[in-house]
């Protein structure tokens, strides 16, 4: 079928590329995607979500409902995600967090007017393209058509399968390893944590994590998670969850 016939065409351009195995699709991810992507499908550009949920800016501070819309793209590393959120009666904040062309950004508004946050930079850069790869199960067929990813099967670090799925860094980055995600599945074969040790937060780098779960069929042979939490690891080893949500609409685009 289409989806058979992509993956045979990705893994034999990659393995071609002499890039070794950080370049080919391991096979429980080609498992992954064909569980996630059912009948005929036309090459899409990428997926559109729709997003309901609440976020919050520290450990003690309020929950804060949004509603969001994203965009994820199936064949190069880029989302945007343009959220508004009720910071107080009467008072709504749009945030708008992207990765396009090889760049990050942040930023958010009151009321769509006001900037409160302004973000930009290589730290941004790194964490936006992070935050894409973590959101890979939201967009399967990026896994196999984005040619921009490599990915390397990770053994003995967990009792769960892991691969790692990275992109190459642009030069101005700091000398750490290259951008990278650690994908977890359960004994199923679904995506069920995304994790970097090394993603910057403020001035520090602190180790920043995903989890889904609820995985369903959400129409047009797209399965996909239902729900997500996302977190930082502090210093004391103590999760900060600052972000959970879940999904209330998901298609191809």
């Amino acid at each position: 079928g289409p989806v058979g016939s992509t993956l045979a065409t990705v893994q034999c351009r990659r393995q071609r590329n002499g890039e070794g195995v950080m370049n080919r699709v391991p096979p429980i991810v080609d498992a992954f995607v064909r569980r996630c992507v059912r009948g005929s499908v036309t090459r899409p550009r990428g997926t559109l979500l729709q997003q309901r949920g609440e976020m919050r800016l520290g450990p003690d501070g309020p929950w804060r409902p949004f509603t969001a819309e994203q965009t994820i793209e199936a064949h190069t590393t880029a989302f945007v995600w343009h959220a508004r959120v009720r910071m107080a009666p009467l008072v709504t904040a749009v945030v708008e967090d992207a990765y396009e062309g090889g760049r990050g950004r942040l930023d958010a508004n009151l009321w769509g007017l006001f900037s409160v946050a302004h973000a930009r930079g290589i730290d941004v850069d790194r964490g936006e393209a992070e935050r894409y790869l973590a959101e890979l199960p939201w967009c399967p067929l990026a896994l196999l058509h984005n040619p921009e990813l490599r990915f390397e099967e990770r053994e003995g670090e967990s009792e769960h399968a892991v691969v790692r799925v990275s992109i190459h860094d642009h030069p101005e980055y700091p000398d750490r390893a290259d951008t990278h995600v650690d994908l977890t599945f359960d004994p199923d074969g679904d995506i069920v944590e995304a994790r970097t040790p090394n993603r910057v937060r403020g001035d520090v780098v602190q180790p920043w994590a995903g989890r889904f779960r609820g995985y369903r069929d959400v129409g047009d042979g797209l399965r996909a998670p239902g729900a997500a939490e996302v977190w930082w690891e502090e210093d004391d080893g103590e999760p900060f969850v600052y972000w959970r949500g879940e999904v209330t609409s998901l298609t191809w685009r």
